[in-house]
């Protein structure tokens, strides 16, 4: 917490640039602390929103030294890799941090007064008191009974969500606590048990262990387990456990009908949250037992699919965004449990391109048998795919290619030298390459015979052409357009 004594806030009301807080110049060394308020779990949107703060503070300070993301959870394997992979691995000569729930927390609790001030219905106050009111419980018993009662009235007064009660035995002279919140607990436990209990889990029965069972047991908020507390024992009693549901999505008003198998993600008081399973599209529709209203949201992650099946995923997702508006029928009893309508008009950027770039592979696919499996991908992939594309579809093409590798036309390349100016400038030539390959997802697609025209370029490797003239052997022929690009067609 030192570290906040020199911290400086922004007023963001008018664009922050990036920075919720920060410590040194804004226009020399810096570093930005930027606050994201996300209790649920990351998707597309959130992603999206972390991604453009950071860059954002990077465009805007180029003296950027360090930048800490402030967020109200701990991440998944999953989502911390997703950091990894877009922030940290970007961000080069930049120090990348996170404070996590888990961290921010800590911090917090260590100080009573910040406690006091800014948390006093939050669960570190309620947990603190309670610690307090259970230290009663080691000296005389009117006086136990007493101090701790009025603890836990005070308790129940500040923190009714927490739904303390406290219980004191005469007969027994024993002393109990229980708390039924209103708000969601999470816990993270491993254990080491016989194969009797492990089938009664497995089969979604209630279990106790003892404390010689349970080798870990963290708690969120960490409040719930006071760091000084001792496990009598620990009772596991699922609400539910692989539940799956199959439902059938519809988009009446684009005449749009596709059956799903979602699996229960969270059951709260009053809300059920299903998600789809084994696929590279993320599903997630949360929908209330009052109300068939619900929201609907979606993340994605295609590494290693069949590209038929990222075809058939943003397909539908695509279906749900251009709907007006969709339900979900539960096929078991034929009723609708969830109607929502879509959020946007359109694919966001990125998404549009991973569609023409998805679609143009599924075409090939189609065109030559090649099967792809999904992967990293850049801008010459993109490109690529579009022009195998059209010469299989046999239509002309604009050329993005720098680099040809393919085989003249016999006598072709001493045409092709008379046609090079002094400075290695050929224009308004055209040239015939048989059995052209295109690198697509680092697989070499036959596209057949086509025909190069050239409006004017710059030919970098003219010694080499010059020589396979004389020699009559292949070559590679290596150029940079100028002006505008050459195209290409299938003959």
């Amino acid at each position: 917490m030192e570290e906040a004594e020199s911290v400086r806030t922004i007023d963001g009301s008018g664009g922050d640039d990036g920075i919720d807080c920060f410590k040194g110049q804004t226009q020399g060394s810096i570093t930005i602390f930027q606050h994201k308020f996300f209790t649920g779990r990351l998707n597309h949107s959130r992603e999206s929103q972390i991604q453009s703060s950071y860059e954002t503070a990077k465009e805007n300070h180029p003296g950027l030294e360090r930048w800490c993301l402030l967020i109200a959870l701990d991440f998944t394997p999953k989502e911390q890799q997703w950091f990894e992979k877009t922030i940290e691995q970007d961000a080069e000569n930049i120090e990348v941090d996170i404070w996590n729930e888990s961290k921010i927390e800590n911090l917090v609790s260590e100080y009573d007064h910040i406690v006091d001030r800014y948390f006093q219905q939050s669960t570190l106050a309620a947990g603190r008191k309670a610690n307090e009111a259970i230290e009663f419980l080691s000296g005389n018993p009117l006086e136990q009974v007493a101090g701790a009662g009025e603890k836990m009235t005070e308790i129940r007064s500040d923190h009714s969500h927490w739904g303390i009660e406290y219980h004191y035995d005469s007969q027994e002279e024993t002393h109990q606590v229980k708390a039924d919140p209103e708000f969601p607990i999470e816990l993270e436990t491993s254990f080491d048990i016989g194969e009797e209990k492990l089938k009664k889990l497995e089969a979604g029965e209630k279990v106790e262990l003892s404390p010689e069972e349970v080798e870990k047991l963290e708690a969120s908020p960490s409040a719930v387990i006071p760091d000084d507390a001792e496990l009598s024992s620990l009772v596991i009693k699922p609400s539910y456990q692989d539940i799956e549901k199959e439902v059938q999505l519809e988009a009446p008003s684009i005449g749009f009908r596709r059956k799903l198998t979602l699996e229960v993600s969270d059951i709260s008081d009053n809300s059920i949250s299903l998600s789809t399973t084994d696929t590279g599209l993320d599903l997630s529709f949360t929908y209330f037992e009052d109300s068939s209203e619900g929201t609907f949201d979606y993340n994605v992650d295609f590494e290693g699919q069949p590209v038929h099946e990222v075809y058939e995923s943003l397909d539908l997702l695509k279906s749900l965004i251009n709907a007006d508006d969709f339900l979900m029928r539960d096929l078991e009893d034929d009723k609708i449990v969830f109607r929502a309508e879509s959020d946007l008009d359109t694919l966001p950027d990125e998404l549009s391109l991973l569609d023409e770039f998805v679609t143009n592979l599924y075409i090939i696919e189609s065109k030559t048998g090649t099967s792809f499996t999904f992967d990293d991908w850049d801008e010459l992939d993109f490109e690529n795919a579009r022009i195998a594309r059209d010469l299989l579809e046999g239509k002309e093409t604009k050329s993005t290619i720098e680099t040809f590798s393919a085989e003249l036309e016999p006598g072709f390349d001493q045409t092709l030298v008379d046609e090079i100016d002094g400075d290695g400038v050929i224009e308004g030539a055209s040239i015939n390459f048989g059995g052209f390959e295109i690198l697509v997802l680092s697989q070499y697609i036959e596209v057949g015979d086509v025909e190069l025209e050239i409006p004017k370029a710059k030919i970098k490797n003219i010694d080499q052409v010059e020589e396979a003239a004389d020699t009559g052997s292949s070559v590679s022929l290596e150029m940079v357009p100028i002006e505008q690009p050459p195209k290409m067609k299938a003959i």
